[in-house]
């Protein structure tokens, strides 16, 4: 990233950003997911699967406090060698590629269902993964100010959902803690994914404006995000019950149905409209990040070059996930496996730093 002081981060820019990076496309299936798991208590599971980038949040002000400069990338090439130090910085770019192969073809899931089924999966790919690629061209601050406008919107839409709590019923949300601890606790593995993204502050806290300020920035930004995901949870339970909100694909988008606002004819309509900035934004978040990291390992210089090559090669992997149910499948298989090297990875150069810095003592 581009390490000149215009392009340093405000501490409003930092935490819209990192909001951006966590909130995923899954958003609109996430009480789908923990439901099935948590019943009623899904919500609670929600919580409990903030633990996940609580960590990471709290080994980036680590890393931010001992190595203030440098990011993951170059701290991974010091402390586990040029090596293997460059296979696992391949590795955690795995994760933001295939976060933004999932995130388009989940768009052109719901897009084919709720809005435009007239179009096939590759007409929507195609516009999707230019945009994508034209919006993370621009830099990290045309990225900061399309996730601040993405985050009013977020807040919006999702605070608008009360309209639903006039329909539905405090009993769906009894027996509290019914489902059991071990329900819940696998209910909030599952929420895991949908909080995946809180990586990314390894790679751009150097560009912080005041690094002393990261712990309230990551902090602040996992509140929001959690606070967003236990409310939707939350009304998808209230509105429609654990057993409907177990059975629909995006459970998120029929409350949004069920609202009736006088001057709306369609809200759910407005609601996916306004949500495919959204999306757009996620998917040029993990674009993004995906091209810094490949351009430091390649050093390569004109990030354009990538977007161009990389262009293909996201079409044809899109291309092979052909429903939503494959799409879940993928992700229910890769997704555990990113977070275990995600936790593993982040957490030796952690020791590393600490047991390097005690040697010097």
């Amino acid at each position: 990233m581009d390490k000149a002081k215009k392009n340093f981060l405000e501490e409003s820019e930092a935490t819209a950003i990192v909001v951006g990076f966590i909130i995923g496309v899954n958003i609109l299936a996430l009480p789908n997911r923990v439901v099935q798991f948590s019943k009623q208590d899904g919500w609670i599971a929600v919580v409990v699967g903030g633990l996940y980038p609580l960590y990471m949040a709290l080994l980036s002000t680590y890393y931010a406090k001992k190595h203030p400069n440098q990011n993951i990338l170059t701290l991974s090439n010091i402390y586990l060698g040029r090596i293997l130090g460059t296979i696992c910085n391949i590795l955690f770019m795995v994760e933001f590629g295939v976060f933004t192969i999932v995130a388009i073809v989940g768009v052109s899931n719901i897009f084919r269902v709720h809005a435009t089924a007239f179009l096939t999966p590759i007409k929507i790919f195609i516009p999707t993964l230019l945009l994508a690629i034209y919006l993370s061209s621009k830099g990290v601050k045309v990225l900061v100010r399309i996730n601040k406008i993405s985050l009013y919107i977020i807040v919006t839409l999702t605070m608008l959902l009360v309209i639903s709590l006039k329909s539905g019923d405090y009993l769906n949300l009894f027996p509290l803690f019914g489902s059991g601890i071990k329900n819940i606790f696998s209910g909030s593995i599952e929420s895991v994914f949908a909080y995946s993204g809180m990586e990314a502050i390894f790679l751009f806290y150097p560009v912080l404006k005041e690094k002393s300020k990261l712990n309230k920035i990551t902090l602040k930004a996992l509140f929001i995000t959690m606070s967003i995901y236990v409310w939707i949870t939350f009304v998808c339970i209230y509105s429609l019950g654990y057993k409907v909100t177990s059975r629909a694909l995006w459970p998120v988008l029929l409350v949004a149905g069920g609202i009736d606002i006088p001057i709306l004819i369609n809200f759910r309509f407005l609601f996916l409209f306004l949500w495919s900035i959204v999306m757009f934004m996620i998917i040029a978040n993990e674009n993004y990040a995906f091209t810094y990291i490949l351009s430091d390992i390649c050093k390569i210089k004109d990030k354009k070059k990538i977007y161009w090559v990389a262009f293909p090669i996201a079409l044809y992997l899109c291309s092979i996930i052909k429903n939503e149910v494959q799409r879940r499948v993928f992700i229910g298989y890769i997704v555990p496996k990113i977070v275990l090297f995600n936790i593993v990875y982040i957490s030796i150069i952690a020791v590393l730093i600490f047991i390097k810095e005690n040697w010097k003592k």
